[in-house]
């Protein structure tokens, strides 16, 4: 074979180099075809959806205020004197009947004396008064003396009589209180304060003791007139106190006040608190709340997921891998921030729980991560 010449082959070379070159060019300057256009999908979480359940659902209404004994009483002095012991103290329990304190009934004795003495007085004058009038009954018989000198010494005798009620009502009283000397205690319960010391001289109705049955306690709460026509006797009202840590209580409604308080237009409720174990006690802020309606397996969804366009509430549901609109009818929230569904919903149904921003129906639905719980209290 004849030799190719160098020049020739090297014209060839780079002939073709150069033809490649702008080949290639050509292919990526050629412009791309536009990509087809995504439908939109509305990708939700975990907490963005609830899965509609019954549930228990209970309107309440906050409430706050004191704790205060069922029964309290101060023990005042019902005879003046020198105060001569006093057996309790603070915090001490005592019973029914228990003596609290003496007062010197040196006084007193002189006083029931003296008045056992009238009477001795009385009864005699009245039997002297008596055998008078019988000797004067037996002359006025045989015409002796006139009618109205009998009639005169029959007043006497009546006067003689009276006096004797009169001493005997008097030593009655001087007897009493001779017993109201020694104070006893009006019902079981706790010493809360000792007014006086013995030593002390007291005057009559002056304060001794202060004692407190804290066995049942009240809880005084104001309820504003838009919520006191569903306040009942016997409702339910569960309350926290300071000190107690997350630990609730319960009470019941036992009394309404009739008239409203004024200024603040609010009606008075007592809840008596049954504090048997004695954990409570009196003067103790009080925070709960009164149980106004209950109802069992109600369809309860966050008040978050109810949504309200001229006039209409509805929610957006996840239907067949979607987002749909349902109009729905709902009542009023309770404290946990719930709703009862009364119309356009049923158990199961999968709503958004909050308001993600700009819904709009129809539009495909995407859940990541696992599937939502049941749950409508969150």
């Amino acid at each position: 074979m004849s030799r190719i010449p160098r020049i020739l082959l090297l014209t060839v070379a780079v002939a073709l180099a150069a033809g490649g070159f702008a080949a290639m060019r050509g292919k990526q300057a050629a412009p791309k075809p536009a990509a087809a256009a995504e439908a939109p999908v509305a990708e939700f979480l975990q907490d963005d959806l609830v899965i509609v359940a019954p549930a228990a659902l209970d309107r309440t209404l906050p409430l706050t205020g004191s704790l205060t004994p069922f029964n309290e009483a101060t023990v005042k002095a019902k005879v003046a004197g020198e105060l001569v012991a006093v057996t309790v103290r603070e915090g001490e329990s005592v019973k029914a009947g228990q003596l609290l304190a003496r007062v010197d009934i040196t006084d007193v004795q002189a006083r029931v004396a003296a008045r056992q003495a009238d009477v001795e007085a009385a009864k005699a004058q009245l039997v002297w008064a008596d055998k008078n009038r019988a000797q004067q009954k037996a002359l006025l018989d045989k015409s002796f003396i006139s009618q109205s000198a009998f009639d005169n010494i029959q007043s006497n005798y009546d006067v003689a009589a009276a006096r004797l009620r009169a001493a005997e009502a008097e030593l009655v009283v001087a007897r009493k209180a001779l017993g109201d000397a020694a104070l006893v205690a009006p019902f079981a319960g706790i010493v809360s304060q000792r007014h006086a010391q013995p030593g002390e001289r007291v005057a009559l109705d002056a304060r001794v003791v202060s004692v407190v049955d804290l066995s049942r306690l009240q809880l005084e709460a104001a309820v504003p007139p838009s919520a006191i026509g569903q306040a009942r006797i016997g409702q339910p009202i569960n309350f926290r106190v300071e000190g107690f840590g997350e630990r609730e209580f319960e009470g019941r409604i036992e009394r309404i006040n009739p008239a409203a308080t004024a200024g603040s237009r609010s009606i008075a409720v007592y809840a008596v608190i049954d504090n048997r174990d004695g954990l409570l006690r009196g003067g103790m802020f009080a925070q709960g709340t009164l149980t106004l309606s209950s109802v069992d397996n109600a369809l309860a969804v966050p008040a978050s997921a109810v949504r309200e366009e001229i006039g209409q509430t509805y929610v957006y549901a996840i239907v067949d891998g979607l987002v749909k609109r349902r109009n729905v009818k709902v009542g009023a929230p309770d404290a946990a921030g719930r709703v009862q569904v009364l119309e356009g919903l049923a158990a199961g149904d999968r709503i958004v729980r909050v308001n993600l921003g700009s819904l709009r129906e129809g539009i495909a639905a995407r859940l990541s991560g696992p599937a939502p719980e049941i749950s409508v209290a969150k």
